[in-house]
Formats: structure tokens, sequence, C-alpha cells
């Protein structure tokens, strides 16, 4: 049986923050994104997340989906069934099969091969993968400079033409320090070590790229394009270029310019961005980073184009720039 992902859906929310904002009233930014996306008072992870599930099942049964999984780094409840809210929300059936990942980026990939995993349990043909971040840092900590906010969905189904997935390989051990958060805060953290970090990134994310193209019998080469987990400017690009990708390979999945870091949803909002120029036959490798530390790699073959029912620059052009001082009153800081 083979599973494909026959449709996608983003949501980015429509206020922006340029860089100059950060340069012209700290003096300085820490991120090198060009503006990234700011959540309204009203928007949470929630709310991307069913804008973004609107998207991607336009034109689809929806009383045909029999699996939900959704991942967020950021959900509004530390416990909740945060699923049934995108069940009640979207119109689906009661008696669909949910997951729920968070607790670190990685999250988003895990909840991809969840529902992969979970479509072999259900009669249906179709499952919902709903990814949606937005991670929160204190105005006065280098690493919140770059934090975005963003969701993508995802729809899988049985034999049925699309992204066909083709496998996993994974990578993971033991990183303390990196980019945590305890429990009861809201503040990521991390200890400020940017070497120790790379070191980190580079490790894990080579392991699981380079071993899933081990396991395949392919060279990092076949693949047209490549997309990696993007938490700020450099790091992904750099990481490819060492393995050997070229700059067509990189290009069209680089989106931390334009949206700042989006935690779970950075790989495969990556991804959304590639299936809008992707050509049957394109080969297509993904891979995701969590601090701690893990990486899952994954590989899809495009048999036929997704439907693009809003394409990703339509939806990064429609956009409001907002001033610092409006940025730290939508953050609540002031």
């Amino acid at each position: 049986m083979t599973k494909s992902i026959i449709s996608c859906g983003v949501y980015l929310p429509y206020l922006r923050i340029k860089r100059d904002e950060y340069l012209s009233a700290l003096g300085r930014c820490s991120a090198g994104m060009r503006e990234k996306t700011v959540l309204d008072i009203d928007e949470d992870v929630i709310t991307m997340a069913v804008e973004a599930s609107r998207v991607a099942l336009a034109g689809i049964d929806v009383s045909r989906v029999g699996v939900v999984t959704v991942a967020s780094t950021g959900f509004p409840y530390q416990e909740k069934a945060q699923a049934g809210t995108l069940v009640e929300a979207l119109g689906l059936e009661k008696n669909v099969l949910t997951a729920q990942h968070s607790n670190s980026t990685v999250s988003g990939t895990e909840s991809l091969l969840t529902a992969l995993s979970l479509l072999d349990q259900t009669e249906q043909p179709y499952a919902l993968v709903v990814v949606s971040d937005a991670p929160v840092s204190g105005p006065d900590v280098d690493l919140e400079h770059g934090f975005g906010a963003a969701a993508c969905a995802f729809v899988l189904a049985k034999d049925e033409p699309g992204l066909v997935f083709e496998g996993v390989y994974a990578q993971s051990g033991e990183a303390m320090g990196l980019r945590y958060r305890l429990p009861g805060e809201t503040d990521i953290r991390d200890i400020g070590v940017k070497t120790f970090a790379m070191l980190d990134y580079n490790e894990t994310v080579k392991g699981a790229v380079t071993g899933l193209a081990n396991k395949l019998g392919r060279n990092l080469t076949d693949y047209r394009h490549v997309v990696l987990h993007q938490a700020d400017a450099k790091s992904a690009t750099a990481l490819a270029k060492k393995m050997g990708c070229t700059d067509e390979q990189i290009k069209e999945g680089v989106v931390y310019p334009y949206t700042g870091d989006t935690g779970a949803c950075s790989s495969l909002l990556g991804l959304c961005r590639v299936l809008e120029s992707a050509c049957a036959g394109d080969c297509i490798l993904i891979s995701s980073h969590g601090s701690g530390s893990g990486s899952q790699a994954l590989s899809f073959c495009l048999e036929t184009p997704v439907p693009k029912s809003v394409v990703f620059e339509a939806v990064l052009g429609y956009k409001r720039y907002i001033s610092y001082i409006q940025y730290l009153k939508q953050k609540r800081s002031i």
C-alpha cells in the first residue's frame, strides 16, 4: 500500500515585523531574517491550525478522514486533547483516530509519521496532519528575535497519486542545555553557546540525512529538493552545502528569511513551498531537528503535482507591517 500527500495548506499570520524594526529600536538584531510573522492578539497555534486545515481539506470529503494528528511546541493547554478542537471546528467525524505531539520541534515530522502509521488502522482513506507553532521567549532574550509563527496542514491518502512517502531514518542522542522550557514556563531558554548548538545540529541532522540516503541506496544528488530544519538564517544552508547539495537543491525550501523560526513547522513549511514548483518525478528530502537532541529525515517522490488551493507566495504577500512597540503590545510584553 502506498501512502501519499495529496493536498497541503499554509497559514501565516497577517502581521509582520521587519528586522529593521529591531535595529531601530534596540540597535541590534540577533536574527538574520528579513522579516517575521507575528500572531495577532486573537490568534494562537490552534486558530492557525484550523485555518491551514481548511485550506488543505478543500475539495476533500471530510467524512472520509479517519486520522487526525497535530503537533506544536506551544499548545494553549498543557493537558487537553486538542485534536478534538480541530475535529469540531472542521466538522470531522467523531470516531477519528487522533494523536498529539509536543515538547520538541521534531514533533512536526513525528506527527506526519504517526499519521502514516495510523492510516493502517482505519478503514477511511484519508488522514489530516496539522503542524502549528509559535515559539515564545522574553523580549530581552536574543533567541526571541527570530521567533515567528506559522501553520501547515497535509492530507494523506492510501493508494492515491501525489507525493509518495518512501522512507524515514532517525538520529537521536543527548545534548543538554540547548533550547528547552521548564514545567510551568512559557518562555524558551538556551545556554547561549552557538558553537555547541551548531555542532549538535550538524551531527544530528547529517546523521539522519546520510542514513536515509544510504538506506534507500541513493546519493543526495538524486534529490531535486533538500529541505532542512531552519532555526536560523545560515545553519541549514551551510550544512546542506557541506553535504554536497547545490544552491538549486536548497533554495526553494528556504522559508526562514520571510517567517523567522517557526519551530515544529520549519521543514514542513519549506516542503509546502517546494511543492509549488516541484514536477512529477522529483524526489524530495526533508529533515527536522529538535534540541535535546533528535532528527528525522523523510524521503518522498512526486508522482503527480499536489493541488494548490492557496499558494505559499500568495499567503506570504498578504501582510501588514507593525512597529516594534506594536509588536511588544501584541506579545503582551507592555
